[in-house]
């Protein structure tokens, strides 16, 4: 954690919060730095106009491993790059030959300020904590998330008000945290809390606005409510309304119906719809499934419910890429749930957000796809997987600057992400910054030890960078997380065959195929196994079926080092021509 008396340094139009780990341009947009490249300009911060020796920065920047010059002079390119400098232009960072680098513009050091507290010329930021359930019933859990999510998705319809993401805002659930360092933690200066207690037929919600920099209570409000009463969805307003009164900001009228625009105004629909949610949202098979059944519900008693079609969407995607459902069935259905919901509200952001993912996996209609993300970008700017799927388009098609640049606004949004950081270290794999790829990942284990995609990219990297002991451990790691996903048994696979294991490749190969008899398994790994031991041929002929299937792994084709090999291939150009990924 930052010190709490961290500095904000200013420089030229930039300025870079220690305390946030943050650097911020003229209009307080955050500039996308990976942390090695943050390190190394707080490095040469904190020594201003003095001349660093290239061996005490890569100490201090790398202080436990042993790195080569070349990490040390790109992170200084990329920084050049962040500050706007063009070659033989260094307003910022010099150059001394023979002994490092010099920070030589003028550097003005602010008043130190407590950590989590933000500039006053900065927009302010909230987080809305899940309301907490109090009640003797513990399934009631899905009416405190939901009203949480439901608050953070109206106010981040607002302009000038950063709002935290749910996953991050939800990292705290069940812990005893103090506000302040859970406020330090997300980067915000207003924190949202509450707690819900279910008595027979009777909800009564809390709900309190505290001001993280002295942890002085802003707003707070009791509300009583019978369960069924429609005015259960006047709680949400009263709440949103609050804090936009504490935020002392002004809510034109012709706004007001956008941000406290309800979904439903079906009281039965609206449970079953939060439950529905809840459960897909858990991202296990018992959890999709049940969401289903729940929002399905929802939809019998409000078939105009168009979020409830949203979460559809977003449960048939998932089944499709936890395999728990083949493509050509997953693929229409969650496309046909996502052009329901914008068929009964157009203006719903996360409808066109699920349905430009669906078109992107599925059906590799990548015009459509970014339409469709730019439409919800524009409904909901401040929504952190909005931009991160909008970013996995951009790196699936080789645009790699435009989605580190939007992988950084989700990570900004949704700051303890683990998901997040492991896609953005995806993407730095993808554009080639393996061992920035490597720092993001490492962190992203750090939020979240357990996660199968951060596990599986971090073999990727180290597969990448040659360390396969290493990517074979995490693969292995990522499998035990989820042992019926074939992706991760594929990749260690993979490894060992390069290692000269394969004898153990062969085995998972066989694994593969003769599970295919029985359930899907998607041929683009089983042409990953194969490449892995060196039989292109049969590697091009699962790939070649992977297309046939609509197998959705295939929009990896353009970006994935492991195919590198084969980039020269006729069969291996058709491929990439056919699935509109010009080479």
């Amino acid at each position: 954690m930052a010190s709490p008396t961290a500095p904000v340094y200013g420089f030229g139009a930039f300025r870079l919060h220690a305390a946030r780990r943050l650097l911020t341009g003229c209009d307080g947009t955050p500039v996308s730095l990976t942390p090695k490249a943050y390190d190394t300009l707080a490095y040469l911060l904190e020594h201003a106009g003095a001349v660093v020796n290239k061996d005490e920065l890569m100490r201090a920047i790398w202080p436990d491993t042993v790195v080569e010059e070349n990490n040390l002079t790109q992170n200084i390119s990329l920084l050049r790059r962040a500050l706007g400098e063009g070659r033989g232009d260094h307003r910022f960072i010099a150059t001394v030959p023979g002994r490092g680098y010099q920070f030589i513009a003028p550097v003005r050091v602010a008043d130190a300020q407590p950590a989590g507290m933000e500039p006053a010329d900065e927009k302010a930021s909230i987080a809305v904590l899940p309301f907490v359930n109090v009640s003797t019933d513990p399934d009631y859990d899905y009416f405190g998330d939901g009203l949480a999510e439901e608050v953070i998705n109206a106010l981040s319809k607002l302009e000038g008000v950063r709002v935290v993401a749910r996953t991050s805002a939800f990292s705290f659930k069940g812990k005893q945290a103090d506000i302040r360092e859970i406020a330090d933690r997300l980067r915000v200066n207003l924190v949202l809390e509450g707690s819900v207690r279910k008595s027979g037929n009777r909800l009564r919600i809390t709900a309190q606005l505290v001001n993280a920099a002295d942890g002085y209570q802003l707003w707070s409000e009791r509300y009583d409510r019978e369960i069924d009463m429609p005015d259960i969805f006047g709680v949400q307003d009263e709440i949103t309304l609050a804090v936009v009164d504490a935020l002392k900001m002004k809510l034109p009228q012709a706004r007001r119906p956008v941000v406290l625009k309800h979904a439903t105004e079906n009281v039965k629909a609206h449970e079953l719809c939060l439950k529905g949610r809840f459960h897909v949202f858990r991202m296990t098979r018992s959890g999709i499934e049940a969401g289903i059944s729940y929002l399905e519900k929802a939809l019998e008693a409000d078939p105009s419910y168009a979020l409830a079609q949203v979460g559809l969407a977003h449960a048939y995607r998932m089944f499709g890429l936890s395999l728990e459902m083949p493509p050509w069935e997953a693929g229409p259905k969650s496309k046909a749930a996502a052009l329901k919901a914008i068929e009964l509200d157009e203006s719903l952001g996360e409808a066109h957000a699920v349905l430009g993912l669906s078109l992107f996996w599925y059906e590799w209609a990548w015009s459509a796809s970014q339409k469709h993300f730019e439409r919800a970008l524009e409904l909901e700017p401040n929504n952190a997987y909005t931009h991160w799927m909008y970013a996995h388009l951009c790196s699936n098609l080789g645009r790699h600057a435009e989605a580190l640049d939007g992988i950084a606004r989700a990570r900004e949004l949704d700051p303890l992400s683990g998901f997040i950081h492991a896609m953005e270290g995806q993407f730095l794999l993808h554009a080639g910054r393996t061992d920035d790829a490597i720092d993001r990942l490492r962190e992203a284990l750090e939020l979240d030890s357990k996660s199968r995609v951060a596990h599986l990219f971090t073999a990727n990297a180290y597969i990448q960078k040659g360390r396969l002991e290493e990517a074979v451990e995490e693969a292995s790691a990522a499998h035990a997380v989820s042992p019926s996903n074939m992706s991760a048994l594929a990749i260690e696979a993979y490894a060992n065959a390069k290692l000269g294991r394969h004898a153990q490749a062969r085995g998972a190969l066989e694994q593969c195929l003769q599970l295919s008899n029985h359930r899907y398994v998607p041929p683009y790994y089983i042409a990953v196994i194969c490449n892995g031991l060196d039989q292109p041929g049969e590697a091009l002929m699962w790939l070649e079926r992977a297309f046939d299937q609509r197998d959705p792994w295939m929009a990896f084709l353009k970006v994935e080092p492991k195919w590198n090999n084969l980039r020269s291939n006729p069969r291996f150009v058709r491929l990439l021509n056919r699935l509109k990924l010009f080479p």
